[in-house]
């Protein structure tokens, strides 16, 4: 609330005290007014609480002005209102206020020039308990926050740069525990020192830059010391290394002279070359011996295999144009519909020429086969009908001469009646036998081609 615009203010009779206040950074204000003689005439005011003048308190910064209290005039009716929830006790709460603040920017400041994680701890506090301050809005509040905002910033640049070193030497340390466990003596020796360069670039990573530089010099340390143990034991080293390529040599002259598996074979010869990479060296000249040895045995056996399986493709090949020709067979003799006893037997005879063929290889010879079968099997079902077509028609023939002597029969039986000489009617009867005879000689027939029908 301005002093300026409280109702009854009389610029003539009021007593206006403007004070600075150096500690907090703007002015403290006391207004006196309303004060009246004892005929309520406007006087001027000599002090707070007497004359019944009223009294209004407060501060003004930047133009700008917050008030502490305000005791009405006795003739407005002398209540007594504070500005802020700090009441009476609002100019001694804003000291306090101002002093807590500047005790902070200044454990910002402090903080801001140890750029680690800790120190962001700090800063994150301290802005966190400012923002639950009250803002007086005073000159000082404002240098405060400037004193702030310089030393956010330079801690911002600081740990920035850091937290990028931290980053960059933890990649060293990475890269270092990598080439730590190398058997590349020379060049890995050289990345240590090019790697020790870039550290050197690097400035400072916080709290963790010792840990990182022992862990960076304890990969290093042990890289040192596999070299030297191993140049140490090279003598043994070339020795062991020799031994195991000996061996290695008398497997392969081993694997290429037995072979009964090609593939087999072949991923024998791959295991041996995986383990003559990981045997180490023997000395420039013997492993230029042992290699040329190695090597040729393992040049000679792929070439074997390349004419082996260059020779079966070549046989699988001829099987599969074998095997096509064989299957045109059946489809033709079924065509022709010839389902003699000569061409029954051409069919039995592909079997045979099948099976000396032999294998047609992994993709062709399970669809060839098949293709065989359903190839014979049209064959024979055309056959099959055929052989039924005939039967049916013998069936029916014989039906035919049975319903024939069936008619003879009954005309013979008929003639007995109509005779009575004696030899005539054996005559019939003797006839009559000989036909049911015959009728049942062809009822037999009939039930075997029947019989087979149904098969």
């Amino acid at each position: 609330m301005d002093w300026h615009t409280l109702p009854g203010f009389d610029e003539k009779y009021s007593r206006i005290t403007i004070k600075e206040h150096k500690s907090l950074g703007c002015k403290t204000v006391e207004v006196l007014y309303g004060a009246q003689d004892e005929n309520g005439n406007p006087i001027a005011p000599k002090e707070a609480g007497v004359d019944g003048c009223g009294r209004w308190y407060g501060i003004e910064s930047n133009g700008e002005y917050t008030m502490f209290s305000w005791q009405h005039p006795a003739c407005d009716g002398g209540q007594l209102e504070f500005g802020t929830d700090l009441k009476e006790n609002a100019l001694q709460g804003m000291e306090d206020d101002l002093k807590a603040k500047y005790d902070l920017v200044r454990e910002a400041e402090e903080a801001s020039k140890n750029a680690d994680e800790d120190a962001q701890e700090v800063i994150n506090s301290v802005k966190a308990k400012l923002a639950e301050m009250t803002d007086w809005k005073t000159a000082k509040e404002e240098e405060y926050k400037e004193r702030l905002e310089r030393a956010l910033s330079r801690f911002e640049n600081s740990i920035s740069k850091i937290l990028y070193n931290k980053e960059q030497k933890e990649k060293i340390v990475e890269e270092a525990k990598e080439l730590s466990v190398s058997t590349s003596w020379k060049s890995v020796q050289q990345a240590f020192r090019d790697l020790r360069d870039d550290w050197k670039e690097l400035g400072y990573a916080g709290k963790t830059n010792d840990d990182l530089w022992e862990q960076f010099r304890s990969f290093e340390k042990a890289f040192d010391e596999n070299r030297k143990n191993y140049f140490a034991h090279l003598d043994e080293a070339h020795a062991a290394a020799t031994e195991a390529k000996e061996k290695l040599i008398a497997e392969a002259k081993e694997a290429a002279a037995n072979v009964k598996n090609w593939k087999a074979a072949g991923d024998k010869m791959n295991e041996l070359m995986d383990q003559w990479k990981a045997a180490g060296r023997a000395g420039r000249e013997t492993d230029d011996s042992l290699w040329e040895q190695f090597n040729s045995i393992r040049k000679e056996f792929f070439a074997q295999r390349k004419e082996f399986f260059n020779q079966r493709n070549a046989e699988i090949k001829d099987a599969v144009a074998k095997k096509n020709e064989l299957i045109e067979k059946p489809k033709e003799y079924a065509a022709s519909k010839n389902f003699s006893k000569e061409i029954t037997e051409k069919m039995k005879e592909l079997d045979v020429a099948w099976k000396a063929i032999g294998f047609a290889g992994k993709e062709n010879n399970d669809r060839l086969w098949e293709e065989f079968k359903a190839a014979k099997n049209e064959f024979w079902d055309a056959k099959r009908e055929d052989n039924n077509r005939r039967f049916r028609e013998i069936i029916d023939r014989k039906n035919e001469t049975i319903r024939n002597l069936k008619n003879e029969i009954e005309e013979l039986q008929i003639r007995e009646y109509e005779t009575e000489n004696f030899d005539t009617i054996r005559s019939y009867q003797r006839r009559a036998e000989e036909k049911k005879e015959m009728i049942e000689s062809l009822q037999k027939d009939i039930e075997d081609l029947e019989s087979r029908l149904k098969k």
